[in-house]
């Protein structure tokens, strides 16, 4: 019997084992391309979760802009914002409080109203200041009633799940809403205790009411801490600024962006508390839509405090609209409550992390076309990303746009 003991050469050896290491190094490299690309995609979608979350905040605030405030003087003084910058968006302390108030393009400014290290406010970017019950972030700010009455007794409602109802000693305002033909009216109820706006709530806190008559009462809650409330309503802030304590940056941000932070105002000594929403944010831009001849109808665009406008109305009459006086009564149009229809900002923030094999485009438009002039003037509505020295960053621009529920113009 013959046995053939013929085996490989080692020619063929030699080349089954190129073509073996050929195709490793190719798998190799396409793996590494495979998680470096998932790696870059994964930090992206990262970027975009925390923008979705972060900008449905805003969105909320936006909408609930107007909600528990009154429209008739008060007569009773309040407090707001204690310090640079956020006191620049106060209103006067015995005027009605407008829903919102915007600074355009601001300077370069350092927020001394804070209550830890102190923060500086990007330059050029927009700051929002929004007034409501709802946008504080205690317990008791996101409740509500109303009262109900009696032949001889006025008490709060309550609610079938105990969770909704107020808890004793929790601080809230009464408003009264008086419904006739110029409109409707909505008034503070002052407290029971001496120069008070507010009540310590119980079931028998409005017990002194004898009579409602045919007007509404709602109660609002306001806050759920010591001492007395000093202001009629929660304020919440957005704006854009780096922490001087760099270590609280993330380090993967482009230099010289920003966080994108909610604050708000402390009822007990106006100062702020921080809220980060968003990291490495290199602008915020605000653009306001008017009804300024009261016929439901959009009809003026204007940049955050109505310097520039576009549309029929000019920017004498947005800026009369938004200013306090003009808000201090109900039934004064064109006003924020009663012109205002839409609020559109635009947040322009980095997607993941600085990749040096990606070039962005030197400049990224913020806004819609026809706001080219309400946006960034100075460059038709354009960030010069180049100019900033980062164009190995991928941008994105988010567009959040409300129509805030609470006011007259969209009712």
């Amino acid at each position: 019997m013959n046995i053939n003991h013929k085996g490989f050469t080692l020619v063929e050896l030699l080349m089954t084992m190129t073509v073996f290491i050929i195709a490793i190094i190719i798998a190799g490299n396409s793996f590494n391309a495979i998680l470096s690309h998932t790696s870059k995609l994964f930090r992206s979608e990262e970027s975009n979760i925390e923008g979705v979350v972060g900008l449905e905040i805003l969105r909320h605030d936006l909408q609930q802009a107007g909600y528990g405030l009154y429209t008739e003087p008060m007569g009773i003084d309040y407090s707001e914002a204690a310090a640079a910058p956020a006191n620049a968006y106060n209103d006067a302390a015995t005027n009605v409080p407008r829903p919102l108030v915007a600074g355009n393009n601001l300077a370069a400014v350092t927020d001394t109203s804070d209550t830890g290290p102190l923060f500086d406010i990007l330059p050029s970017t927009d700051y929002l200041a929004i007034k409501a019950t709802t946008v504080a972030r205690n317990r008791t700010a996101q409740k509500w009633t109303y009262l109900r009455y009696t032949s001889n007794d006025v008490y709060p409602n309550r609610w079938v799940s105990n969770a909704e109802n107020f808890a004793t000693n929790d601080k809230v305002m009464l408003l009264r809403r008086q419904i006739s033909t110029a409109g409707q009216a909505i008034s503070v109820v002052p407290g029971t205790l001496p120069n008070a706006f507010y009540y310590p709530f119980s079931n028998t806190a409005f017990s002194h009411l004898v009579s409602l008559s045919a007007d509404v009462y709602t109660v609002y809650g306001l806050d759920d801490g010591a001492g007395a409330p000093r202001m009629p309503f929660n304020r919440s802030d957005y704006f854009v600024a780096r922490p001087q304590d760099a270590t609280t940056i993330p380090a993967f941000c482009a230099p010289n962006t920003g966080i994108l932070y909610k604050t708000t105002v402390n009822q007990s000594g106006g100062k702020l508390n921080y809220v980060p929403i968003m990291d490495c944010v290199a602008d915020m831009q605000v653009v306001l839509g008017w009804d300024m001849n009261g016929d439901g109808m959009l009809d003026t665009y204007s940049n955050a405090d109505g310097s520039a406008v576009t549309g029929t109305g000019s920017s004498t009459d947005v800026q009369t609209a938004m200013a306090n006086a003009a808000n201090n009564t109900s039934t004064i149009t064109p006003n924020i409550r009663n012109s205002l229809k839409i609020i559109k900002v635009y947040i322009l923030a980095q997607q993941g992390r600085r990749d040096p094999g990606y070039t962005s485009p030197s400049t990224i438009q913020i806004g819609d076309n026809a706001e080219s002039s309400l946006t960034r003037p100075a460059t038709a509505g354009m960030y010069d990303i180049a100019a900033a020295g980062w164009q190995n960053y991928r941008w994105k621009v988010y567009r959040v746009i409300a129509h805030p529920k609470n006011l007259p113009a969209n009712q």
